[in-house]
């Protein structure tokens, strides 16, 4: 796969490894894997840096070659090799509280999704706890509740339907009562439409459909708008560790609603501001 550059797969990479989801990928090392299943047939991915400065090699595992396309796409969005990030660049270097950021990293990218229903999920089920718990109860959930495919280093299952989880006894995996009805609300409003992963240029329209589900609050929403509908210009300025990021930058004590407020500036680029404070703690840390 060809991709915009600047471009660096590690960056990426730095940023799914804490995120992936037990039994469906993994990262070792310097390559991550997935499993899929089409028609009952497994088909695994691997993905690594080609090391010529353009390309990322995909590897193909599976009895089924004939149509990739699909898959392909989703690697595609996933690891956002198509964006271009030459024009947030351009707008958020001059910043005086993030411009430096920008410069020294001028090939971040907001990684997206593979599949749109699964990471929205995985947003709920991180809702107020730790990345690594999140994991590890996405991991019990596909465990309990996703269809079984060939064992392949480990990933044997895909991530359960709308229509399943809309359904399930989601007891015994970690998650609160109030959780276990969010996340079963939700999946009935992807069954039913009424959530359909439609991209939107309209933010407030995002949110206001998302929030309306009980359970789900602007943090979601504006994560959600980032990593699933590939919205440039979200910002999820309650999250602790922009929050901690911006403030040890700027040695400042920026709240939610004031970052929120000076976070107009960056429009419309915001989603790439957050990624930049998401991934900025080893800038940080040479630097302080």
């Amino acid at each position: 796969m060809e991709y915009v550059r600047p471009y660096s797969f590690q960056q990426v990479l730095d940023h799914l490894r804490p995120r992936i989801t037990p039994n469906i990928e993994h990262i070792e090392g310097n390559v991550y894997s997935r499993v899929t299943v089409e028609d009952g047939r497994a088909k695994f991915f691997r993905v690594e840096d080609a090391n010529d400065g353009q390309h990322l090699r995909v590897t193909v595992a599976s009895d089924i070659t004939d149509n990739l396309a699909t898959e392909v796409t989703r690697l595609r969005y996933l690891f956002a090799v198509d964006e271009d990030p030459a024009p947030a660049v351009a707008h958020l270097s001059q910043d005086s509280l993030i411009g430096d950021l920008v410069v020294e990293r001028p090939w971040i990218r907001v990684p997206r999704c593979w599949d749109p229903f699964e990471t929205s999920v995985r947003i709920i089920i991180g809702q107020q706890i730790s990345v690594a718990a999140a994991s590890t109860i996405c991991g019990r959930l596909t465990s309990r509740l996703g269809l079984r495919a060939s064992d392949v280093s480990g990933l044997n299952r895909t991530f359960p339907s709308a229509e399943v989880l809309s359904q399930a006894d989601l007891d015994g995996i970690g998650l609160t009562e109030r959780r276990k009805v969010t996340i079963q609300t939700f999946s009935r409003a992807v069954a039913e439409g009424i959530i359909d992963f439609q991209p939107s240029e309209n933010l407030d329209e995002i949110e206001k459909k998302w929030c309306a589900l009980p359970g789900i609050g602007p943090w979601t929403a504006q994560v959600s708008a980032m990593r699933v509908l590939g919205h440039d210009d979200a910002m999820p300025s309650s999250d602790l560790g922009i929050l901690r990021s911006i403030n040890r930058l700027t040695n400042n004590n920026f709240s939610a609603k004031e970052l929120a407020s000076r976070s107009t500036i960056w429009k419309p680029f915001r989603s790439w501001v957050a990624q930049h404070l998401w991934q900025a703690s080893e800038v940080l840390r040479s630097t302080s």
